[in-house]
């Protein structure tokens, strides 16, 4: 099933699919999202493999060449949303006193296709909410307004003038080599979102990236502002107080989050939030 649920003259658009089966080319609009409501999807974009799961998406522009792997035993259900660029045009325009560099990103840059996880962005939250009215969408019992399209503009914006703040920390002399070590980090960082309750180490992750361990290490530092180490240590202590507001025990706790023992993880629980593992549950 591949359903038109709203289009507009201006390029707006919503889609929705639940497909067994694909291998076929996708198009990407002038911006397009496309998130993975249930199951698995496989994409090769602009030659990079990328799986995206349950609770992912992948973002592109119209220079992004990209062709879609469905095989499944249940179906894989799909949202894809495509924001006219009059509408983020308009948006940039109020936010930025020179658009031409970040337009120049977001409409013709390669480098902007990339996989993000729903509960790290804003668009990752308005695409939660459109997966919550998937059935009745499909249906008809929901409708779609052109708001949502502003609506979902906006994130974009906020989301990608932080990517591309990243992306201009590399200084590199060709533009090509500064793409690929974008995509580099960013695969590694995706790595260590889908990971981080593993015991995953920095070669691991370092051959992620396709790098040696400390230039990996001075890659991920200039794009994020923080060590492969220390995000995966904040990942664990955010999660950590999910489960502990869950009432699980700090035990338990610091074993589902992979802290060696109860003991290091209340130690870093509480140089990051200045109170312990029981002080928060206590209070919470």
């Amino acid at each position: 099933m591949n359903k038109t649920i709203f289009k507009d003259p201006k390029g707006n658009e919503l889609r929705l699919s639940s497909v067994f089966q694909a291998d076929q080319e996708v198009s990407f609009q002038n911006f397009s999202a496309k998130y993975v409501a249930f199951g698995n999807e496989n994409y090769t974009v602009n030659q990079r493999k990328i799986a995206v799961q349950q609770g992912e998406y992948i973002i592109g522009n119209k220079n992004t060449i990209s062709n879609v792997f469905i095989d499944s035993l249940s179906p894989a259900k799909g949202i894809c949303i495509d924001i006219a660029q009059e509408y983020l045009t308009e948006i940039i325009a109020y936010h930025f006193k020179d658009t031409t560099a970040f337009s120049a990103f977001l409409f013709e840059q390669e480098w902007v296709s990339q996989k993000y996880n729903v509960e790290n962005t804003s668009l990752g939250y308005a695409l939660q909410q459109l997966a919550a009215e998937f059935e009745n969408l499909n249906s008809g019992c929901s409708t779609i307004h052109s708001e949502l399209f502003y609506a979902v503009a906006e994130c974009i914006v906020k989301d990608q003038s932080d990517v591309f703040t990243q992306y201009n920390r590399l200084k590199t002399v060709k533009q090509e080599t500064t793409g690929r070590l974008f995509n580099y980090g960013c695969d590694a960082k995706n790595y260590m979102d889908s990971h981080f309750l593993s015991k995953i180490s920095l070669d691991q992750i370092a051959s992620e990236a396709k790098l040696s361990e400390y230039h990996f290490i001075r890659l991920f530092k200039t794009l994020f502002n923080t060590t492969p180490y220390q995000y995966l240590i904040q990942k664990r202590l955010a999660y950590a107080k999910v489960l502990l507001l869950e009432k699980t025990s700090i035990q338990d706790t610091a074993f589902l989050t992979s802290f060696a023992d109860s003991a290091s993880f209340c130690k870093a629980f509480k140089s990051a939030y200045g109170l312990t593992p029981k002080q928060f549950a206590a209070i919470n």
